[in-house]
């Protein structure tokens, strides 16, 4: 038979993994968006789509569409798997709130 000190070991440690994957999914969603890579490449996507409109140039301008279209799906799974994690901490922490007020 398990202990009560066992219950509330393992409770402390799924709350702490819980509350590691929440944080950790928040900062993947706002470092998704805030990334410097997907902000180089919106300022590099806006140049082109203007090059094609002076210049027209329909394939900078579709080159910047996709680079655009691309820049968003990146972006989609970044968000994915962050809301992924949160959702798992929420999970881990709900459950290690239940099994810590087991009495058994």
């Amino acid at each position: 038979m398990l202990s009560p000190n066992t219950f509330q070991i393992v409770g402390t440690i799924l709350i702490f993994a819980g509350v590691v994957a929440i944080l950790a999914g928040i900062v993947i969603m706002i470092s998704s968006v805030l990334s410097r890579q997907s902000q180089e490449i919106q300022k590099h996507a806006a140049r082109l789509s203007s090059k094609g409109f002076t210049e027209e140039l329909s394939g900078a301008l579709g080159n910047a569409g996709y680079l655009i279209k691309e820049l968003n799906t990146m972006i989609q799974s970044s968000r994915g798997t962050g809301m992924s994690l949160v959702v798992i901490g929420i999970i881990l922490t709900v459950g290690s709130f239940i099994l810590l007020n087991l009495k058994p």
